[in-house]
């Protein structure tokens, strides 16, 4: 009996294979089309990841020489950045500054006596004042921590509190200004005040102390005691001679404040003795300096010992006094840079050396020992001086003013010396325990004395900005110069970027693998990953000229504003810069290489040029027109701008592809018809032969049965 074929369920001739092995004939041209867009796909790669490479480059291009160009890139770099930090941008010009720090900005910040840990804050309305800024609000009564949060949430950016556990079962409650400066006093008014008081943060402000009416001024120098009134016109200290103000046993707290005024008078004779007595004027002041040095016998006709030479018959003698001789003594130490000595009238007289001197000042202490005050100005109208004694006494005991006019040509006077603590904290009242009060940054810029209240001080030099941190004892010098890290990283970047293009334009033009291998940075993937790439473009002379372009630009002159034509390889970037060692095929790719002691030297003493080089404005339009970075960017514009070369290859791949996705479509249609009608055709095929037989089994039976009858 024949097998059981039943059409659609189980094919008797296996017509699903038949149908497939037909089929598979009948896909081949879909499938050419599929990998012609492959293809097509993987040149749109190619041909964006070039793109990427010739936009990056263009980039690094572009940066060598627009306005952002490094080269007008600055750094500061301070000589102690403890003392004084410094930032700058763009705008600031190369130099070199000095400071002195004198006092750092700081802010009010105050302390209470301890107080017990059950200590209660009672209700009440809280106000504080700071830097112009009010906080004000309602508490309703607590414990030390509740109110110093309370503060703190509507303190924020004018006054804040904190706790200090000063002993076992007590706290000490601090109330601190966020804003720094002389002029931003931390204040408290109602409840707030009471509580300041109770607390012990503040009290009772006392009278003001000042130093008015002085007598008995102790003179030195062979001179006789001047009894003066520090007031008024002041009193006159005449040149070359020295006096002491006292001013009592003061030992100052950290916010006591000396100040004076001071003027300096030039004398029109320089003085030619060295004892004496000052002359007292009607008032009582000194009303001729000169006269109170009488002349001094003259000297031997014969050039005395140190004369330094002798000018139509006078001595002159440029020499500055060393000792506590008189004026007109001979020193021991000639002075390098002292001004030219007026020569004596007659031979056998000398003048004296002249001396210039404005650090006249001193503050005296109980144990003998002194320190210098900062240089007085050279002004004959009064100007006022300001010095803070704590740091300047450090723990001494204060007990006057010395001062010591060994000048040859100006007298001193000083008047008005007042003593008194500018910390009220709001009424008549000062803080009792303060840990830091508000104060300027103090600090002399090139000699020049600023003030400003912050320690960020941005608006002394355009900019530049100034952080000052600590007082310094040595002035602190601030370089500004052209920031060359900057300049070294971005030559580097682009550099590497150009080596990256050329490698991509010779692994697509080119058919050698050895161009693969010659990149040894790469990893084993990475060279996988640029074999299937190698030669892709093989057949593009459009990209083969383009590489020859970039490397003529690299390659060529470029004339700086001095008319010097310079290469690139001047400044240690080159094709060969490790030189020597034979033939390198590698060599001749057009890769760049830096030899950075070469190139390091350049950034020191010829970064201008090498600026020129990258790019320079020839016709005074204030554009840049010329350079290599200006070249190379042109070279490659033309490959990345809108509608530029790049995109137009991608554009046709696209139109190429689109294309091909419709034929594929249509052949999609196609096969899907071709395919139902030979299945359609092969069932058609099994029915009729299933048809023939069922009808050959039917005569079969038919013959049996008919001889069955015979």
């Amino acid at each position: 009996m024949p097998d059981i074929s039943i059409p659609g369920v189980k094919s008797r001739f296996d017509t699903e294979k038949i149908v497939e092995d037909l089929m598979k004939i009948e896909r081949l041209p879909k499938e050419r089309v599929e990998r012609t867009n492959e293809t097509l796909a993987a040149q749109k790669t190619n041909w964006q990841n070039l793109g990427r490479r010739i936009t990056q480059l263009r980039e690094d291009s572009r940066l060598l020489y627009s306005y952002q160009n490094p080269f007008n890139d600055k750094s500061a770099v301070s000589s102690s950045d403890a003392a004084l930090s410094a930032s700058v941008s763009r705008e600031a010009g190369t130099q070199r500054y000095e400071f002195i720090v004198k006092q750092t900005a700081a802010a009010d910040r105050f302390l209470s006596k301890p107080l017990d840990d059950a200590f209660q804050v009672p209700e009440g309305e809280y106000s504080f004042s700071t830097g112009g800024k009010s906080v004000s609000f309602k508490f309703s009564g607590g414990s030390l921590r509740e109110f110093a949060d309370t503060l703190n949430r509507r303190g924020q950016g004018t006054v804040k509190a904190g706790l200090v556990n000063v002993q076992k079962g007590s706290k000490s409650l601090v109330l601190e200004s966020l804003v720094t400066g002389a002029e931003n006093r931390l204040t408290f008014s109602g409840d707030a005040l009471a509580l300041a008081m109770e607390t012990g943060i503040v009290g009772q402000a006392p009278a003001e102390p000042k130093i008015t009416n002085i007598k008995a001024v102790a003179a030195r120098d062979g001179a006789s005691a001047v009894n003066e009134s520090v007031s008024g016109d002041g009193m006159l200290t005449p040149p070359m001679s020295g006096v002491s103000i006292p001013l009592g046993d003061v030992r100052p707290g950290p916010t006591l404040i000396l100040r004076f005024e001071t003027s300096i008078t030039a004398a029109d004779v320089l003085p030619s003795g060295g004892g004496g007595t000052a002359a007292a004027g009607p008032d009582g002041g000194v009303s001729d300096p000169v006269a109170a040095f009488p002349p001094q016998p003259p000297i031997p006709a014969s050039p005395p010992d140190g004369a330094d030479a002798v000018v139509d018959g006078k001595y002159v003698i440029q020499r500055q006094r060393t000792g506590g001789g008189t004026p007109g003594d001979a020193a021991d130490t000639p002075v390098a840079g002292t001004a030219p000595v007026q020569a004596a009238e007659s031979p056998g007289q000398t003048a004296a050396a002249r001396v210039d001197n404005l650090s006249v000042l001193r503050l005296e202490f109980d144990d003998g020992t002194s320190v210098a005050l900062p240089p007085i100005k050279d002004t004959s109208g009064f100007s006022q001086n300001q010095y803070r004694l704590y740091p300047l006494a450090e723990g001494r005991t204060v007990t006057g003013i010395g001062i010591d006019n060994d000048n040859t040509h100006r007298s001193v006077s000083i008047r008005n010396i007042q003593l008194f603590d500018p910390t009220p904290a709001g009424g008549d009242v000062r803080p009792l325990n303060p840990v830091s009060t508000a104060r300027d940054t103090i600090m002399l810029m090139d000699g020049i004395e600023v003030q400003r209240p912050s320690n960020t001080i941005d608006d002394l030099v355009p900019g530049l900005t100034l952080t000052s941190r600590a007082a310094s004892e040595t002035p602190v010098t601030i370089e500004v110069e052209t920031d060359t890290e900057a300049v070294k990283d971005a030559v580097i970047t682009f550099v590497g970027n150009y080596n990256r293009l050329m490698a991509e334009l010779n692994v697509l033009t080119r058919n050698d693998e050895s161009v693969i291998r010659e990149l040894t940075y790469l990893t084993e993937d990475e060279q996988n990953e640029l074999r299937g790439r190698l030669g892709v473009f093989s057949g593009d002379s459009d990209l083969v000229r383009f590489r020859g372009r970039l490397q003529q630009i690299v390659t060529s002159p470029y004339t700086d504003a001095a008319g010097q034509e310079n290469l690139l390889s001047s400044f240690g970037i080159m094709t060969d810069a490790r030189r020597g060692g034979g033939y390198d095929p590698s060599r001749m790719r057009g890769y760049l290489e830096i030899n950075e002691s070469v190139f390091d030297e350049v950034l020191k003493t010829g970064i201008d040029t090498l600026k020129q080089l990258f790019g320079r404005d020839s016709d005074g339009d204030l554009i840049v027109d010329t350079g290599l970075a200006y070249s190379l960017n042109q070279a490659l514009q033309p490959y990345v701008e809108m509608g530029g070369i790049i995109a137009t290859k991608t554009a046709g791949i696209d139109s190429r592809i689109a294309a091909n996705d419709r034929r594929i479509e249509t052949l999609d249609r196609q096969l899907t018809i071709k395919e139902q009608t030979l299945k359609t055709q092969y069932s058609e095929l099994e029915g009729a032969y299933t048809r023939m037989e069922r009808m050959s089994d039917s005569l079969e039976q038919f013959g049996r049965q008919t001889g069955s009858r015979r």
